[in-house]
């Protein structure tokens, strides 16, 4: 069996790759333009329902099996809560709150999901968990601040507090399904990441059907004026979303929580920062700011600090996990 050092080196390169793809997120969009949020979210989700669909189909269906009803709960409760859901709040908070004050807010995950995971036998003292949080948080400050300074709310003060309390929400959605999820995969140790990517896409799908139905009435699609001669963009970029940012970086996040400690894997989400940076400022045909580059310096610095206060920790965590666990 690998090394438990083996384990943990793959838990980041798998947690720094779910970054970079969940990264793509936020330049989507731009590129998208005029298609609406609901629109990624629909094209995305069913792209990674239906890839899910078809891993789930190579193995004749067998891990839907031994499903209780209590597990499709929690599949479709997971697929809400990290996905659909999640997007969407955040979807909405953005235009209320300003695009800088609710990036800020959701830029918390990390010390969130790193204090409330550090628990159990992987559990660090808090003095050593706080630098590489302080660190972490002095990043997120400062490759904001710009947006920061020029930031505009999107209408009253009650409009803009409306939009705080929906970032907020967000935030505490995604904060739950990365605890939830964690445990999940810890007491399913005979599945693999791949398998349980494909059930987390399947639960999103069932997630986004009462979304389909509300926007339907709602009349939120851009699908309908545009025409489907003009679709290609929303198609391509549908495809990239849901075969990357959410297929892809679910089995990264996924191989990452189950190798490596809660409160260690919340800290490389801050890869989705840096990468966000470097992919906005490829799309703007520009360097990266001077502030964004220091900024982004500190997001690394703090996940390196958060490594060295990990390490030498006992392995016990690891060391449960075999290797063949995951090969489903």
């Amino acid at each position: 069996m690998p090394n438990s050092r083996s384990f943990s080196l793959l838990g980041v390169a798998a947690g720094l790759a779910a970054g970079a793809f969940w990264g793509l997120t936020f330049v989507a969009p731009l590129v998208a333009a005029p298609y609406s949020a609901f629109d990624l979210t629909v094209g995305r989700y069913l792209v990674f329902g239906l890839a899910s669909l078809c891993v789930l189909a190579g193995s004749g269906f067998r891990a839907l099996r031994d499903l209780t009803w209590r597990d499709w709960v929690l599949i479709v409760l997971l697929g809400f809560a990290g996905n659909v859901g999640y997007y969407l709040i955040l979807s909405l908070a953005v235009p209320r709150a300003g695009t800088a004050v609710a990036a800020l807010i959701i830029g918390c995950l990390p010390a969130v999901m790193g204090v409330l995971g550090n628990r159990g036998p992987t559990r660090i003292p808090m003095r050593r968990l706080a630098p590489s949080l302080l660190t972490i948080g002095a990043g997120l400050l400062v490759a904001n601040v710009q947006a920061l300074l020029h930031a505009k709310a999107g209408g009253t003060l009650g409009v803009f507090v409306g939009g705080v309390a929906l970032a907020v929400a967000a935030l505490v959605l995604w904060s739950w399904y990365g605890l939830r999820n964690a445990s999940a995969l810890s007491q399913r140790r005979g599945l693999s990441p791949v398998t349980w990517t494909a059930l987390t896409g399947l639960g999103t799908v069932l997630a986004l059907v009462p979304v389909l139905v509300a926007g339907g009435i709602g009349g939120w699609s851009m699908v309908p004026a545009l025409g489907l001669a003009g679709a290609m963009r929303l198609v391509i970029w549908s495809l990239v979303l849901g075969l990357l940012s959410s297929w892809a970086a679910t089995w990264a996040w996924a191989v990452a929580a189950r190798r490596l400690p809660v409160s260690l894997a919340a800290q490389l989400i801050v890869a989705e920062t840096v990468f966000a940076l470097v992919y906005g400022a490829i799309y703007q045909g520009r360097w990266p700011s001077g502030v964004e580059s220091v900024g982004a310096g500190l997001l690394l610095v703090g996940v390196a600090v958060a490594l060295k206060s990990f390490e030498g920790k006992k392995t016990s965590f690891f060391e449960k996990t075999d290797q063949k666990t995951f090969i489903h």
